[in-house]
């Protein structure tokens, strides 16, 4: 299947590891321009030159998402050497798993900063562009967490997650009539660093298909709907968790 992603460029955060890494490989595999961005310059560049090994140009990008000034200066570096951002991938965030009494202040700003402001403060740089050009996707990468609540996770993850979820919604209504879609992905228990063995394992009974599932099945999610097959999806969020926790 032609996915249409032949010359695109994209911007995937949280790139070095995880979900971001292979859905930076997948994109590249389809032909896409790929610059991978992470606050883990040496994971960024080793999951470049992958990218690079598969594909036809990739370049890393360090910086923190939760940063105004780091997120607006890598968009210009990226467009900078590569023209224009075709593809915005919100990837990159952070987990905690602090009981409600444990969560302070400081804390529920962290979590918010980085799951949340940072996919905010990157499509409202990308998504003027796109809807000038008639043509763009935006993937966030939410959690079953922020649809039920977090059986595991913290309650400011959840609530950081469900937030992104929202804010697909509102994007997905400003890009549409402009040929731009946003949309998300909602994982349950993947096989990341985010989680140990011994915690996956211990989930594997709550789950229809019995067992845990593997980045590269949340890649195919996002590079899907990051494709030109998927024009006539925008505002969605897809489940990926194999029957758990269906809403």
């Amino acid at each position: 299947m032609d996915l249409g992603l032949e010359g695109k460029v994209a911007l995937v955060t949280g790139a070095a590891s995880g979900i971001g890494r292979a859905t930076a490989l997948a994109l590249a595999r389809e032909g896409a321009t790929v610059a991978l961005g992470d606050v883990d310059s040496t994971g960024a560049e080793a999951a470049a030159q992958e990218a690079l090994g598969v594909g036809r140009s990739a370049m890393a990008v360090r910086f923190d998402v939760s940063s105004e000034k780091e997120c607006s200066a890598a968009v210009q570096r990226v467009r900078g050497e590569l023209g224009r951002i075709d593809i915005l991938v919100n990837n990159a965030g952070i987990l905690s798993l602090c009981r409600l009494g444990e969560i302070s202040s400081s804390e529920w700003d962290h979590m918010f900063a980085t799951n949340l402001k940072g996919a905010f403060l990157l499509s409202q740089d990308v998504l003027p562009q796109m809807m000038d050009r008639g043509w763009g996707r935006i993937v966030n990468v939410s959690s079953m967490a922020g649809k039920v609540g977090g059986l595991v996770a913290g309650a400011h993850y959840s609530a950081s997650k469900a937030a992104l979820i929202c804010l697909t919604k509102s994007l997905a209504r400003v890009g549409a009539p402009s040929g731009v879609t946003v949309n998300a992905v909602a994982p349950a228990f993947i096989r990341t660093s985010m989680f140990t063995e011994e915690q996956l394992a211990a989930e594997v009974e709550r789950i229809p298909v019995g067992r845990v599932g593997e980045v590269e099945e949340a890649a195919d999610a996002v590079l899907f709907l990051a494709s030109e097959r998927a024009g006539f999806i925008t505002g969605e969020t897809i489940n990926i968790n194999g029957g758990m926790l269906m809403d």
